[in-house]
């Protein structure tokens, strides 16, 4: 009798010591997750600055005043004082110069 309690309290305890190892090990497993979580998301925040800041220094370079002062002073353009005219042209005019062009150099 005391060898089959024996028995049952070694089973029972070795049950425990199985469920506390998998609990252990899935803590564990869940904290490294989580700090593998926040370095993502520290590197994803960094990504997004350096995209933003690319962003922004490139909205700096296509601003219209920088362009217009670059062509007033390196390229010495001047801005007219009228509106410019437009010109219409049909697709079928288009159509003819590109015809003509592919037969001149075909």
């Amino acid at each position: 009798m005391k060898f089959v309690s024996l028995k049952n309290f070694l089973v029972i305890v070795f049950t425990i010591a199985c469920l506390l190892f998998i609990h252990v090990a899935t803590v564990s497993e869940i904290k490294n997750m989580k700090k593998e979580k926040i370095s993502k998301l520290e590197q994803l925040n960094e990504k997004l600055n350096k995209i933003e800041m690319k962003i922004v220094e490139r909205q700096k370079l296509i601003a219209e005043d920088r362009i217009v002062n670059i062509a007033k002073d390196s390229l010495g353009l001047i801005l007219p004082t009228k509106n410019i005219q437009t010109i219409k042209i049909s697709k079928e005019q288009i159509k003819r110069v590109e015809k003509l062009v592919k037969e001149k150099y075909d």
